[in-house]
């Protein structure tokens, strides 16, 4: 066999033992995935090494090439790769430099990988190549939100290019999950493109070969967090630390997540831990004239739909269109990553709830024994269960936008309905 193809055949086998991995091993033997690859990374650079000089002259830009994607096989950056890489881009092979552009990118050398990324795109379109473009255009810097946002939509359109050469490739399913995901919460929050981000992942899970990335999972949790399908969040990033038990972010960010849902569920079980004395005073302090015309029917703050005030105890679960509820806060837990800002009530009847704002505006917050209404919430029932970890059950409201007001310690108005800053509505800056 001839010497390049020998290389041929070995960096072939190696992508294939990494990709397939799962294939061939349990779960349970995921710890020891990284140093297998790297023994077959060491294996096929020791054989690339043996029969370098029987490659011919002609070959020697692909055995660069061969020898830079071995060394590139790793998810750690390779100086030893970068370098190889860097020949071969010197016979302008597009693969060599979509290679080089991965290995930049490892890097943190965002602009290099760019330049990289372009010029494999000027010789060539293949679905890898566009695939790095968006998640490229994704995580490159931007000195203003219409910057951040025109890369955002890029990164959209780069996903879309690469799905177009193989509609049937897990991978960039994933990957056009992950740019309507970025597109949802940077550019606008438009539930169209959460369907479409919701629908692209479960292509991707349908894929033997993407089913496998942990990343599928570590995003898959983003949406379910934002739906507050908090059991699905917490067993998808569990399963993304499985899968890669060496990404910390994973188990980090499950503690994180588990933390504040246990609290949250304390919190709402002890009406947040106020004492029996400041509790009766806050639910003295709720009277059903705070909503002015709203308890007789009036116009609603869009001036059609009549309202009701509506205890907590009686609100039907799911979408509460016609209602409106008032209570007091009694706490306020916001997670480390401040998504979603949760506040508990309680209402005049001693019921309470959690509260959760999506958007919530950087200048805006609330204090215990606020006056906060609600209007058409959606109420939702919790019972999250995860492995080796206690059920937690509690109720929660979630503000549909743009319907919540906040009035601090006073009654709530007509006027004030009329003319109050709908907090949950503003952007994130």
């Amino acid at each position: 066999m001839a010497a390049l193809d020998q290389i041929r055949e070995r960096v072939e086998s190696l992508y294939k033992f990494r990709d397939e991995y799962f294939k061939m091993h349990d779960i349970s033997e995921a710890a020891q995935k990284a140093e297998r690859v790297q023994k077959e990374i060491d294996e096929t650079v020791k054989l690339i090494e043996s029969v370098r000089d029987q490659v011919p002259a002609e070959g020697r830009g692909e055995m660069y090439l061969l020898q830079g994607r071995a060394l590139n096989a790793s998810s750690e950056h390779s100086a030893a790769a970068e370098e190889a890489l860097g020949r071969a881009t010197r016979f302008n092979l597009p693969d060599a430099w979509n290679e080089l552009g991965e290995c930049q990118y490892k890097k943190g050398d965002f602009s290099s990988a760019l330049t990289c990324f372009e010029k494999a795109l000027r010789l060539a379109e293949k679905k890898v190549y566009f695939r790095n473009m968006s998640m490229l255009m994704r995580s490159l810097p931007w000195k203003s939100p219409k910057e951040r946002e025109e890369n955002v939509s890029k990164g959209l359109e780069y996903a879309r290019k690469a799905l177009q050469q193989d509609m049937g490739d897990g991978h960039s399913w994933l990957v056009l999950g992950n740019a309507y995901l970025a597109a949802f919460f940077t550019v606008e929050a438009k539930m169209e493109s959460l369907k479409h981000c919701k629908a692209a992942y479960s292509k991707a899970t349908n894929d033997p070969l993407a089913v496998v990335l942990p990343e599928l999972h570590f995003s898959k949790f983003h949406v379910q967090w934002y739906e507050e399908d908090y059991t699905g969040a917490l067993k998808s990033l569990l399963r993304a630390y499985e899968l890669e038990p060496t990404w910390e972010e994973c188990k980090s960010k499950f503690d994180e997540c588990h933390r504040f849902l246990q609290k949250l569920a304390v919190m709402v079980r002890n009406k947040g831990q106020l004492n029996q004395r400041r509790l009766n005073a806050l639910m003295a302090d709720i009277q059903p004239n705070q909503l002015g015309p709203y308890e007789k029917g009036g116009s609603s703050l869009t001036g059609s739909a009549k309202l009701d005030l509506t205890p907590l105890a009686l609100l039907a679960e799911g979408s509460n269109q016609d209602k409106v509820v008032l209570g007091k806060v009694v706490c306020t837990v916001i997670p480390e990553s401040g998504i979603p800002f949760s506040m508990c009530l309680v209402d005049r009847d001693g019921s309470c709830i959690a509260v959760t704002v999506y958007n919530w505006a950087s200048w805006c917050g609330v204090k215990i024994g606020d006056s906060v209404a609600v209007l058409a919430p959606v109420l939702k029932s919790h019972s999250i269960s995860v492995p080796g970890h206690e059920t937690l059950s509690f109720r929660s409201l979630r503000v549909a936008v743009p319907l919540m007001l906040v009035v601090n310690k006073r009654p709530i108005t007509a006027s004030q309905i009329a003319t109050s800053q709908i907090v949950s509505q503003q952007k994130p800056e």
